[in-house]
């Protein structure tokens, strides 16, 4: 269909915010600073919210006139109330669930595996999050981890990742899970050292052992990559032998023809004399090097590119020319448990 069906909400661009986005920001923010006023926070706690808060009214694009508006409870009075959780302070806000909390919370993450196999992952997220608010199992938010990998929501997969660990600190499937989500953020680091707990904890689990190898290959391409400097020069100075270069009679031609212009030796002055201006006026210099050198001397131009074309080689020493020399990417997620 040409035209938007006007029964769909239109789907809000990047970055846009709602009145209703901005009031949540506000009313977390008024919530910051009367804890700060009412001397309930360290120093350093002071410091570190004083940059949240800065942080917040910028990413959410706040002015004065935002200020305005005013819940009618306080945000914690609100939160506290609508997740039925304890007043009271330092109280477990969830007790340990019942037999019966346990055996619905199984079920919901039943459901929520079958709805990941029929690929409706925001669905099976709902149901994992109902299993959550009954029961704290490490495999309800490693499988919600795997959910929002589908969803390439790698963040939240790697948080949900590290609370199964803290319930679970030998649960290798976290580990293995978070270093699938690390590798799809290109963070290979720590990919590996995710891999690597995940093996020592399950030395049988052969995926692991490939995802570890993938992701120390993609490091080790990362430092070969740094070392040779930018993409396709093959080394600080692009893999040109000067030596040979400097002996080449069409070059030492070329540079001779070049120093005697008059133009490139007032320019060549610009570039080496005084003045004044430091860095910035030797950058301006070159440019104007640059262009008077390409309008007076074209051919000799055309020459120079010959020359590095022909040190560098056709193409480059650019690695993706090279189709046997790509790795695969991990999946993202893995199958519920």
């Amino acid at each position: 269909r040409s035209m938007a069906d006007p029964a769909q909400p239109a789907a809000p661009s990047v970055g846009a915010l709602t009145n209703n986005e901005k009031n949540l920001a506000v009313s977390f923010i008024q919530f910051i600073r009367h804890k700060v006023s009412a001397n309930q926070c360290t120093d350093d706690q002071i410091e570190a919210l004083e940059v949240a808060v800065q942080c917040l009214e910028s990413a959410f694009a706040l002015t004065d006139a935002n200020y305005a508006f005013q819940p009618s409870k306080s945000l914690l009075a609100l939160f506290t109330a609508a997740e039925g959780l304890p007043e009271t302070a330092g109280a477990d806000p969830l007790p340990e669930p019942t037999p019966a909390e346990i055996e619905r919370a199984n079920v919901l993450k039943e459901e929520g595996n079958d709805l990941m196999k029929a690929t409706k992952f925001d669905d099976a997220i709902q149901k994992y999050n109902e299993a959550i608010k009954l029961h704290r199992d490490p495999i309800y938010f490693c499988n919600r981890a795997a959910a929002y990998c589908r969803l390439e929501q790698y963040d939240l997969a790697i948080q949900d990742c590290r609370t199964a660990l803290a319930l679970d600190p030998n649960y290798s499937k976290a580990y293995g899970r978070m270093g699938l989500a690390l590798s799809c953020q290109n963070r290979y680091d720590q990919a590996v050292e995710a891999y690597k707990k995940a093996i020592e904890l399950d030395p049988s689990q052969e995926s692991y052992k490939n995802n570890l190898k993938i992701a120390e290959d993609k490091v080790r391409e990362a430092n070969e990559a740094r070392a040779a400097g930018p993409p396709g020069m093959g080394g600080p100075f692009g893999g040109m032998d000067f030596a040979s270069m400097l002996n080449n009679p069409a070059m030492l031609n070329m540079a001779n023809t070049l120093m005697n212009d008059p133009n490139i030796q007032n320019m060549m002055g610009q570039l080496m004399g005084g003045g004044g201006g430091g860095l910035n006026n030797i950058f301006q210099a070159g440019q104007q090097l640059a262009q008077q050198l390409a309008e007076t001397q074209p051919d000799l131009v055309e020459q120079l590119r010959g020359q590095f074309e022909a040190s560098n080689g056709p193409g480059g020493t650019n690695p993706d020319n090279n189709p046997n020399n790509q790795n695969q990417d991990p999946p993202a997620g893995g199958n519920p448990q």
